[in-house]
């Protein structure tokens, strides 16, 4: 698909229009839905911030492994695309360039041009099924994929299948349909609760990921003031949420969560 970027406004330019014009207008986003893998924002625009109902909303949706930028910036480009298209679904659609914002198009463009991944990729993929027991050809028909046309919008599709084929339990043997029923004929007073495996081992970037996505429903959305709430859960200073471990991550996600509980 050929098109020019430079044809399309951006989203910076229509909020400086909106700015100007509603000067004590409001733009509130929110994490409509949020996983490991895949992140829906919702953007409202009102004029004034004292008014009861948005002049108009927008969503936008973006995946992780869509593409490289993703990776890292896929919940901030949700949240910039859902702000253009509230825009635009009100009064900012500019009318002498295309309704979409270029952040828009860049996501287009992103899905569009995806690499293709290389036979190191697939290698790795049949490799780590070999070692959980799976047929790579069986995971890839479960996602629906190619392996020999394998692009990098497939990827989460692909991750998720073998995810989900490797949770399938296996036919119990004698031995431990004994044990289960043993166990259930004569349960324990408390459960333990799970742990986290390798609790000093860096944070995962799903775990980021969704500490980032928590922080910005409550409001903290500028880097600095993400880390600083960070540290004070886990009493101690960090300058970024790539120093958090593993135990410290999830330490965070549940102080987080048992927040909104309350607040709920």
């Amino acid at each position: 698909m050929r098109f020019n970027l430079d044809n399309y406004e951006t989203v910076e330019a229509r909020l400086a229009k909106f700015w100007e014009e509603y000067p004590n207008g409001q733009v509130f986003t929110s994490i409509h839905h949020y996983d490991d893998n895949r992140v829906v924002f919702k953007a409202e625009v009102y004029k004034d911030i004292a008014d009861p109902r948005p002049v108009a909303t927008g969503f936008a949706e973006e995946v992780r492994d869509a593409s490289p930028v993703n990776r890292t910036s896929h919940v901030e480009n949700a949240e910039t695309s859902s702000i253009g298209r509230a825009l635009a679904n009100w009064r900012y659609a500019s009318k002498t360039q295309p309704r979409p914002s270029r952040q828009e198009m860049e996501k287009v463009q992103r899905m569009t041009e995806a690499p293709r991944n290389d036979a190191d990729t697939v290698s790795k993929f049949r490799a780590a099924c070999a070692k959980a027991g799976l047929d790579a050809q069986d995971v890839a028909r479960e996602a629906q994929v190619d392996l020999n046309n394998l692009n990098d919008w497939d990827m989460p599709k692909l991750r998720d299948a073998f995810k989900k084929m490797q949770a399938k339990p296996a036919e119990p043997t004698k031995a431990e349909s004994f044990v289960e029923n043993v166990q259930k004929a004569f349960p324990t007073a408390t459960e333990e609760t799970p742990k986290v495996k390798d609790p000093s081992a860096p944070a995962t970037s799903s775990q980021i990921g969704k500490l980032r996505a928590m922080l910005l429903a409550n409001g903290i959305g500028e880097r600095p003031k993400q880390t600083d709430a960070v540290s004070d859960i886990i009493n101690r200073p960090i300058s970024k949420l790539d120093m958090l471990t593993k135990g410290e991550a999830d330490a965070a996600i549940k102080t987080l969560e048992a927040r909104a509980n309350r607040e709920s």
